[in-house]
């Protein structure tokens, strides 16, 4: 086995359970947010990799949203995104589009919102509904808004089977392992486990997590171990893992961290939040590489 490396930085914001607090997250409106899509996407053909590389486009990158009640106004909902993730894809060499959420997941107008997308981007966020995976709800579990609940899924498994570069991050990384099938460990305090790690903290360095040596991941961060944030109380169940995805990060308290696809193609879940860290260069080289893979697809 290679030898291990480890490295370590600094970051400044903070997060809880996918939900941003930090002074650098941006809350977009829906108007603002519709007029990026409309940027990014209206009247674009949907084009082929060549073409992204002859005109010397930037690849476009669709980016999940966070859904809700406007804190201004609770009887309004609002569309909002981490001004980080869109960072994080722009110094990639990428063009970030954030998705807007319709009322219904429709598999069509899903469709032709992937249409203009080279790649996706799965965001963090609340709980996914535990029906989905067969479970009644912890009480501990607090769920996501309905409509992106089942916005999230259905994207996920559009995008899955079109073959899009994909990468999900923390409930996008849950969001990945329910839509093929897996299962989620509600809330890991609850969960025995030998010298368990602390996994939500505001704490940018929570802890290391082991990379298995032959995978996509150990080539893009360039390490077979790295420390990491984390902000998550749940975690994927490893005896019931998404169909077709292979494990290749583990914490020392054997909390799944990262998954790839087994066939290959680019469809890289991590639990953690790399759009914090991007002054690292092993966590801003996964949108390095979602773009890249999303450029020559």
């Amino acid at each position: 086995m290679a030898a291990s490396t480890r490295t370590r930085g600094q970051t400044h914001r903070t997060q809880r359970s996918g939900r941003s607090v930090g002074s650098s997250a941006w809350a977009l409106t829906v108007a603002m947010i519709s007029l990026l899509v409309a940027g990014c996407t209206q009247g674009r053909p949907a084009a082929s990799a060549t073409q992204v590389r002859e005109k010397n486009m930037r690849p476009v990158i669709g980016i999940t949203c966070s859904f809700g009640p406007s804190q201004s106004d609770p009887n309004r909902l609002q569309l909002s995104l981490n001004a980080t993730y869109m960072d994080a894809i722009f110094a990639a060499g990428g063009l970030p589009c954030p998705l807007p959420l319709p009322p219904e997941a429709d598999p069509a107008v899903l469709d032709q919102l992937l249409q203009r997308c080279d790649g996706v981007l799965f965001t963090g966020g609340s709980d996914i509904v535990p029906e989905h995976y067969g479970a009644p709800a912890d009480p501990e579990t607090h769920v996501m808004n309905p409509r992106r609940d089942a916005f999230e899924l259905e994207l996920f498994r559009r995008a899955d089977e079109k073959r899009l570069p994909i990468l999900t991050i923390c409930l996008g990384f849950q969001v990945a392992h329910v839509a093929r099938g897996g299962r989620l460990i509600q809330h890991l305090p609850d969960f025995q486990r030998p010298e368990p790690l602390t996994h939500r903290t505001t704490d940018p360095n929570a802890h290391p997590v082991r990379i298995t040596p032959s995978s996509r991941l150990a080539q893009i961060v360039g390490a077979t171990e790295i420390e990491t944030n984390s902000r998550h109380h749940q975690a994927v169940d490893v005896a019931h893992q998404g169909r077709g995805l292979r494990p290749v990060g583990f914490t020392s308290d054997g909390v799944l961290e990262a998954s790839e696809d087994m066939d290959g193609r680019f469809l890289l879940a991590v639990q953690w939040h790399p759009e914090d860290l991007t002054n690292r260069p092993e966590h801003r080289r996964l949108f390095e590489a979602l773009v890249e893979a999303a450029r020559h697809r």
